[in-house]
């Protein structure tokens, strides 16, 4: 995982943002499957912010990143909340927030992208540095634990109700 994870999708979040990248682009990020690489404008976006030296299994991860950042683009790119926060905001169900912490690398192109369109949904901000950082730890066995108990953390800590503000009478 580069260093700087967060920071580069952030730069990525911003182009997709960005009038210049078109939205015939971006639509074919919304439109593609993460699990198949060969679409050109997710190779333009890895060209410009990615090393040419990722393996296959980080370009695949950063490929589901891309998708799933394009699915928020234009307007919901902007999120300050942590993704866990967001979910919760969002009303996603705790089954659904279960499988999403528990499935495989694999699992997660289907149930990544399906949370993400929730959101949009619901119109909740995506947190481009927070998705990348799952979605990289959950590819690394050493930290998908510490990311998969973080995101549950700030899902039930959001979804706590505020305590009750004292008056004074």
């Amino acid at each position: 995982m580069p260093p700087d994870a967060g920071e580069t999708a952030n730069k990525i979040a911003a182009l997709l943002r960005a009038e210049r990248f078109g939205t015939g682009p971006r639509a074919a990020l919304r439109r593609m499957d993460p699990a198949h690489l060969g679409e050109p404008a997710l190779q333009r976006v890895l060209a410009e912010y990615l090393p040419d030296s990722l393996d296959d299994r980080r370009m695949a991860d950063w490929g589901l990143i891309i998708h799933t950042l394009a699915l928020g683009s234009p307007d919901n790119l902007l999120g300050a909340k942590s993704f866990g926060a967001s979910l919760a905001q969002a009303q996603y169900s705790e089954s659904r927030l279960a499988r999403l912490l528990q499935a495989s690398r694999a699992q997660l192109n289907d149930l990544l992208p399906r949370a993400c369109r929730f959101l949009v949904a619901k119109g909740e901000s995506l947190n481009p540095s927070g998705i990348a950082h799952f979605v990289l730890a959950v590819s690394n066995a050493n930290r998908a634990d510490s990311a998969r108990t973080q995101i549950a953390r700030d899902f039930y800590r959001a979804s706590r109700p505020a305590p009750a503000t004292q008056t004074q009478d």
